[in-house]
C-alpha cells in the first residue's frame, strides 16, 4: 500500500514549522530592556545581501539599537512584494529571528495579494494561512506594499481575511505601492467596506496627504516642505473612519514638523489614533525626527503616553505585563 498523502493544510503546517525551526540561529545573548516604554510600530530585519557594506540587521542588532533609543518593544515587518525592498524578507524569517525575543520583538506577516490569484484561490485558504501565522505569533499584517491599487480586488480579499481574523494592516501608500489618487478615495472605499478592519497608514503618499491641494506627483514626494494646506485627506479620513490609524515612522514625523503649529494641533487632535514608529532598516540611519518630535511639538504627557505606546498596545492587543 502506498503511504497516504498529507492534506494541503498538513503540508503547509510542516513547511511553516520547518522554515521557522531551521532558521533559528543559536541563541545569542541579547540586551535586556533598559528604560523607556516606547513601542516602535515599524522596524525591519535584513539579510545584508544588498548594502553588504553595512551588514545585516539581526535581532540582536535591533535590540541593541532599541536600547540605545529607550524603545521597549518593536514591531518587525517582513517585506515580500518585489516592489517593497531590494530582496524579500519573508514572514518565516521574521518569525524565526524574533522567536527567542518575543517579549520585545513583535512579528507581523506579509502576503503578496497577487498570490491570491494563483496559489490561494479560495478565501478559506487565505484565512487558513493567516490563522497559522497567528498561531506562530504574528500580531498583524504588513508591511503591505504591492504595486496594486489600494482597493484592488485581490488586496480586498486579503483585507477581508485580516478583518475576519482580527489582524491590523500596516500599508505603504504612494505612486508605486497601494496606489491611489489625491484625496485617497480608494482608501476611503476600503475603510467603508471593512469597518472592523484596523488599517494603519504609512508611506510618502499617505503622509503627503496631510495637506490639501495635491497633484498626483505629490503622492511620491517623501518630505514635502512648507505649511500644510487646508483640506488634507488624512484629517477627513480619520474623522470619517474610526478603524483608521497612522504610523509616524519615516516621513510621518516630518509631516508634523514641516508646519509645527499645524503638527502640534494634529498630534493632539488624533493622539488616540497615532502610533510611534521609525522605519529602521539600514545601519546608516542615524537621525530620526521621531525622537525629538514630542519635544518640538510641546506634546503633553498624556499625548506622549498614548502615541508612544498605549495606542500600539491596544491595537496589537499586547498585555501590559509584556512591557
Amino acid at each position: 500500500m502506498s503511504a497516504s498523502r498529507p492534506s494541503r493544510r498538513q503540508a503547509l503546517q510542516s513547511v511553516l514549522a520547518l522554515g521557522v525551526s531551521a532558521a533559528v540561529a543559536p541563541a545569542v545573548a541579547a540586551p535586556k530592556k533598559r528604560g523607556g516604554q516606547l513601542i516602535d510600530c515599524h522596524t525591519h530585519l535584513t539579510h545584508g545581501w544588498y548594502k553588504q557594506e553595512q551588514g545585516a540587521i539581526t535581532a540582536t542588532d535591533l535590540l541593541h539599537w532599541m536600547d540605545a533609543h529607550e524603545i521597549a518593544q518593536a514591531v518587525v515587518l517582513p517585506l515580500v512584494s518585489p516592489e517593497a525592498f531590494w530582496y524579500p524578507v519573508t514572514t518565516e524569517h521574521v518569525l524565526a529571528a524574533t522567536q527567542p525575543h518575543r517579549d520585545r520583538l513583535i512579528p507581523f506577516c506579509a502576503i503578496d495579494p497577487r498570490t491570491l490569484g494563483t496559489h490561494l484561490p479560495t478565501q478559506e485558504e487565505v484565512v487558513d494561512l493567516l490563522q497559522r501565522y497567528v498561531e506562530a505569533g504574528v500580531k498583524g499584517l504588513g508591511e503591505h506594499k504591492p504595486r496594486l491599487a489600494i482597493d484592488d480586488p485581490l488586496s480586498m480579499r486579503l483585507y477581508e481575511a485580516c478583518s475576519q481574523i482580527g489582524l491590523p494592516v500596516i500599508f505603504h501608500l504612494d505612486n508605486f505601492a497601494n496606489m491611489d489618487t489625491p484625496g485617497l478615495p480608494g482608501l476611503g472605499r476600503v475603510l467603508a467596506a471593512l469597518p472592523e478592519l484596523v488599517m494603519i497608514g504609512h508611506g510618502k503618499g499617505w503622509w503627503a496627504s496631510i495637506s490639501g491641494g495635491l497633484r498626483q506627483e505629490d503622492l511620491q514626494a517623501g518630505f514635502p516642505q512648507g505649511p500644510v494646506a487646508p483640506g488634507g485627506a488624512i484629517d477627513a479620513l480619520l474623522e470619517a473612519h474610526p478603524n483608521l490609524y497612522a504610523d509616524l515612522s519615516s516621513s510621518g514625523a516630518h509631516a508634523l514638523l514641516r508646519d509645527k503649529q499645524f503638527g502640534a494641533a494634529f498630534l493632539d487632535r488624533w493622539s488616540s489614533r497615532l502610533l510611534f514608529g521609525t522605519d529602521y532598516y539600514l545601519k546608516s540611519q542615524l537621525d530620526f525626527q521621531q525622537f525629538t518630535m514630542f519635544d518640538e511639538l510641546a506634546a503633553t504627557a498624556d499625548v506622549r503616553r498614548k502615541v508612544g505606546y498605549e495606542n500600539a498596545r491596544r491595537v496589537l492587543r499586547l498585555s501590559e505585563a509584556s512591557n
